[in-house]
């Protein structure tokens, strides 16, 4: 037997229902409206300068390689869970 595979709340939404699922009718609308979506969730971010300890830094870097992303991208994933964490 396989190992068993666990699934987020999402996930499990989409195996649950995935018999009624409907397939996209025009694709190329459908993209289109992803790239806006996109564009405009990439203008809403603001560069800033940041001074951290080396050894931190490198610790994210290995920790996003890891992962198979950029480690700005890493980074900012962890500022966005903190941030949009309970007080």
């Amino acid at each position: 037997m396989g190992k068993k595979i666990h699934l987020d709340e999402f996930e499990q939404d989409i195996e649950d229902n995935f018999d009624s699922l409907t397939p996209v009718s025009d694709m190329k609308a459908e993209m289109e409206i992803m790239k806006k979506a996109a564009m405009f969730h990439g203008k809403r971010k603001k560069s800033i300068t940041l001074r951290v300890h080396e050894i931190d830094l490198e610790t994210m870097k290995i920790k996003a390689s890891k992962l198979g992303i950029p480690y700005q991208t890493y980074i900012n994933m962890l500022i966005h869970k903190d941030a949009t964490t309970g007080l």
